[in-house]
């Protein structure tokens, strides 16, 4: 956020993000669930600013399209595992998700 403050004359004095997830514990622990995938994700941000609120928002939008973090959560990326054994390839189970 902070990289884009400029471009809105947001100055920022201080600034906070809590990025929190929920999820099903259960398939962690052996037992029938849905998986480990998060349910949700929430960033909170907490922001100290002489900027007008609507100045804010327009950075605040800008960050949020340009962090890869909340876009990659936001449109689902193929994942791909691959793992070394004593310096050879290990071929991995296929995934059953």
């Amino acid at each position: 956020m902070a990289r884009f403050a400029p471009l809105y004359d947001v100055p920022i004095e201080d600034a906070e993000v809590d990025v929190r997830s929920s999820f099903d514990v259960a398939d962690k622990l052996g037992l029938e669930g849905p998986g480990a995938a998060f349910d949700e994700v929430a960033f909170a941000l907490s922001i100290k600013s002489p900027a007008p609120a609507e100045q804010v928002r327009k950075l605040i939008a800008h960050a949020e399209r340009g962090c890869h973090a909340e876009q990659t959560f936001r449109k689902p990326v193929p994942v791909r595992t691959t793992a070394t054994l004593n310096g050879e390839d290990l071929r991995l189970l296929e995934s059953h998700v």
